[in-house]
């Protein structure tokens, strides 16, 4: 009897240890996991493009630079649509520009998906092709357009000291300033060096150089002791490549003023630059229209003019056509004779005939004096070609961006006059004449004609339809042709369709619950929270990230999170360690974020409701209580913890 009294001892005991088992392990792990930050999404930054004018009917390549470029960026011209792009690498994109574009100004517009679109105004000019008289020999090819290049200028330099003497080491520095169409890759200044002795490394990498971008370069040269006194001209030579590889070279000197050991009298007089002779071309200029501007520029003062800037003084009446509307001339001699060619645009001026142009020109001498003056030149302009008006979407957007089947939305339109007349009587006519381009999209509440009494030269009008997206449309991107009709001052009806780009996408059908009821929520008690995601919808949604958030409790993930595809109908478990902070009625948001069709990342947030009571005692770190990590005051064993205490003794664990 004694001996079924001992095994049933055993037994209970081991019975006890069992149950205890899971509250020791759950009061030993309570240690809170802190998530790291999330990565910050870069945001996206046009900074230029290359070529800034294009020919309707020819096409081409368009260069665009910048930052925060990405695989998943996409380049749109606003007013026509989106185009092929090719990403090339964070600073650089590649887009095709079909030939199907027609004549007008665009905004360039970047965006990814997940960050801010960067959008640069009017940057790129579509020319209608020049119509050519019918040929009476058999028709020749036409000529192939011939891309854009870097063209590296020096447009300003430094000599220290200004003078130097045979033996002495100075050093001189130089502004390396891009003015041509392209970007210059792998851009190197190699200072040969000429009539002096480059110190140690003479060649400097730039690596890539913007359009209208400079870079200021320095060199330690050295006085041979042989060179005699006088101007003498240290050799730089400047290279860069396009992308394409070709390799394009611009040699250029700076004058050094090399003085010996004789003291002569102090240099007097100072150079005077005049414009002698000017010509356009074309020799009559329109509004609106591309033209370049030749200048003979002499000097015809008694010393050298250096860092000669020739620059159109009146923004008002041109603006660069590409690069800037400065030119730089190094060097010009007394009666030395400079031509230079500025490419502009003429301003939308409305008197013609013979109209002035200011010129601005500075310059400076070998003793450092500067000189600035404005000259005038007289054009000749023909304003009587550019009375018509020209419309342009040149923006629009949807309200909300996100829109899916079965939305309702809001299309808003800017329409801007461009051209050189008022434009009276404007209709758009969403997916053209009698809307059947219109689909998947129905207007509510209106047609789909939207009219403009009017708008003026330079001016824009915003306008906007609520349209409601077809619940079996497509997810993916739809053109949307809008037809432009409209009066210019004669009354003459012209007609136009622009279109516009429209993204469908799948919005994700997720429900999160609670697949184990919360137990009860305690200020300052770590508790554990067991969710459960589940896909209603109809196809599968790629899960990429769970991101948990209280405005009263410190949340964290447990474990590894489901990440990945979860097929429709399918479920995942998301477990959480919740710490409230402080009692009341709170909500626990779970910031989804997912990969749509176009492998964007987009965020779906779901809300649960919780409660939490007071706690009954003081908090870790209280008033009473110790901190994390200080030692927790003696308190009196309980009935339990001895019944533990005599297990352990029994199986000779403790005492």
């Amino acid at each position: 009897m004694r001996r079924y009294s001992v095994v049933a001892l055993i037994l209970s005991l081991t019975i006890i240890g069992l149950a205890l088992t899971p509250l020791i392990a759950l009061a030993q792990d309570d240690s809170p996991q802190v998530p790291g930050p999330a990565p910050a999404a870069v945001a996206v930054d046009v900074t230029s493009i290359e070529p800034t004018v294009m020919v309707a009917t020819v096409g081409g390549v368009l260069s665009i630079y910048g930052s925060g470029f990405t695989a998943e960026s996409v380049v749109r011209l606003q007013g026509f649509g989106l185009l092929n792009t090719t990403h090339v690498n964070a600073t650089a994109l590649k887009a095709d520009v079909p030939a199907s574009v027609p004549a007008g100004v665009y905004s360039v517009e970047v965006s990814d998906g997940t960050s801010t679109p960067d959008v640069l105004v009017q940057a790129l000019t579509i020319l209608a092709p020049t119509p050519t008289p019918k040929p009476t020999a058999p028709p020749t090819e036409p000529p192939t357009v011939k891309p854009g290049q870097p063209i590296l200028t020096m447009s300003n330099y430094t000599v220290t000291p200004q003078q130097v003497r045979p033996g002495q080491e100075f050093t001189v520095a130089i502004e390396i300033y891009n003015n041509g169409s392209r970007a210059g890759e792998n851009t190197l200044v190699i200072f040969s060096g000429g009539a002096f002795l480059p110190l140690g490394e003479k060649s400097h990498q730039l690596w890539q150089l913007h359009i209208n971008a400079k870079a200021t370069v320095s060199q330690q040269m050295r006085v041979p002791a042989t060179l005699g006194n006088g101007v003498h001209q240290l050799e730089v030579m400047l290279e860069a490549n396009d992308w394409e590889g070709n390799n394009y070279k611009f040699p250029t000197t700076v004058p050094v003023e090399v003085i010996g050991a004789s003291t002569g009298g102090e240099v007097t007089g100072k150079p005077k630059v005049v414009i002698e002779y000017s010509e356009t071309v074309p020799p009559v200029l329109v509004p609106g229209e591309p033209f370049s501007l030749t200048l003979r520029l002499a000097n015809r003062g008694s010393r050298t003019a250096v860092n000669l800037f020739a620059t159109a003084a009146s923004a008002e009446m041109a603006i660069p056509a590409s690069g800037g509307d400065t030119v730089y001339t190094d060097l010009l001699k007394i009666d030395g004779v400079v031509t230079v060619t500025i490419p502009l645009v003429l301003g939308a001026l409305d008197k013609g005939g013979r109209q002035s142009m200011p010129v601005a020109l500075a310059y400076s001498d070998y003793s450092g004096g500067s000189y600035s003056e404005e000259q005038s030149i007289g054009v000749d302009i023909n304003t009587s070609l550019v009375k018509q008006p020209q419309l342009l979407i040149d923006a629009y957007s949807t309200a909300p961006d996100f829109i899916a089947p079965g939305d309702t939305m809001t299309l808003t339109m800017r329409v801007s006059n461009v051209g050189g007349g008022e434009a009276l009587r404007i209709t758009l006519a969403l997916g053209g004449e009698g809307g059947a381009g219109l689909a998947p999209f129905v207007p509510l509440k209106a047609g789909n004609v939207i009219f403009i009494e009017e708008i003026p030269i330079g001016g824009s009008v915003e306008v906007s339809r609520e349209l409601i997206v077809d619940g079996s449309a497509e997810t993916r991107a739809h053109s949307l042709p809008i037809e432009l009709q409209y009066d210019d001052p004669r009354a003459a009806r012209h007609k136009d369709t622009q279109r516009l780009s429209l993204i469908v996408r799948e919005r994700p059908e997720l429900q999160a619950s609670f697949y184990q009821p919360p137990g009860m929520l305690m200020a300052g008690m770590p508790m554990p929270l067991s969710l459960e995601l589940l896909n209603v919808g109809r196809s599968a949604v790629n899960i990429v990230e769970i991101t948990p958030q209280s405005p009263l409790m410190d949340v964290e993930v447990q474990g590894l999170p489901f990440v990945g595809p979860l097929d429709a109908g399918g479920s995942a478990p998301v477990d959480l360690l919740a710490t409230p902070r402080e009692a009341g009625q709170t909500e626990l948001v779970l910031d989804i974020a997912y990969r749509d069709d176009f492998n964007q990342t987009q965020i779906l947030s779901r809300t649960l409701s919780v409660e939490i009571i007071e706690g009954e005692g003081p908090m870790p770190g209280q008033e009473g209580m110790p901190a994390p990590g200080e030692g927790m005051p003696e308190m009196p064993e309980t009935p339990m913890q001895k019944v533990w205490r005599a297990i352990k003794g029994f199986f000779g664990l403790g005492s």
